[in-house]
């Protein structure tokens, strides 16, 4: 678990990954919610960090990259890490990243802007081995321009990993009604502590 610390009235979260200590500042007050370390981003890195999964050299892109937590375990342990976030949030990210990277990491880490749905697409090749995100599943007024984003990053040989700590009932409705239309969705780990399962997902043979 996180030590909290206060500094300036900027909260603080640091951890142990990888060997590193990392420090993330939670820039509330300039970045809003997107700039606080929920319980999936927390989980969604002891999965990346404890499974065993080899992400030395491979293309990784976050979306909701948020405080850049899940990014920043991502290349420590060696990804070509993409870490992406609205505008308004990336004063967080992008502060967090290069603190917790640099000197650290084989590939440093890309920070850019994606509004879902939007014509910032154009500028994502989907090349990506593995496409990350921690707790992007929470309004379903948003989940048509989500599934548009997933469906043009991930390409046939994408692994899409999801962590969601399922909070209203339309969180489980985006797995079952939405996204199983596209991708095959297997729950591979529900952390019992924070609440959280996470899944791995891949297109469906149809949609390739």
């Amino acid at each position: 678990m996180a030590d909290r610390k206060r500094l300036y009235k900027v909260p603080k979260e640091t951890y142990t990954f990888c060997g590193n200590q990392v420090e993330i500042w939670e820039e509330l007050a300039n970045c809003g919610e997107g700039a606080t370390v929920w319980e999936s981003g927390e989980t969604m890195s002891r999965y990346l960090e404890q499974s065993g999964l080899d992400l030395e050299d491979k293309e990784v892109l976050e979306l909701g990259s948020g405080t850049g937590l899940v990014s920043i375990v991502a290349s420590l342990m060696g990804a070509k890490v993409t870490a992406t976030d609205l505008g308004e949030v990336l004063c967080c990210t992008k502060g967090n990243i290069p603190r917790n990277t640099e000197d650290r990491v084989k590939h440093r880490p890309v920070i850019r802007r994606l509004e879902w749905g939007s014509d910032d697409l154009d500028g994502f090749i989907p090349q990506y081995d593995y496409v990350l995100g921690a707790d992007i599943v929470y309004i379903k007024r948003t989940f048509p321009e989500l599934m548009r984003t997933i469906m043009h990053v991930c390409g046939p040989q994408t692994t899409l990993i999801l962590a969601n700590k399922f909070r209203w009932y339309t969180d489980g409705e985006f797995y079952e009604n939405v996204l199983s239309k596209k991708f095959d969705v297997e729950e591979i780990l529900y952390d019992e502590e924070n609440k959280v399962k996470v899944f791995r997902c891949k297109k469906k043979t149809e949609e390739v």
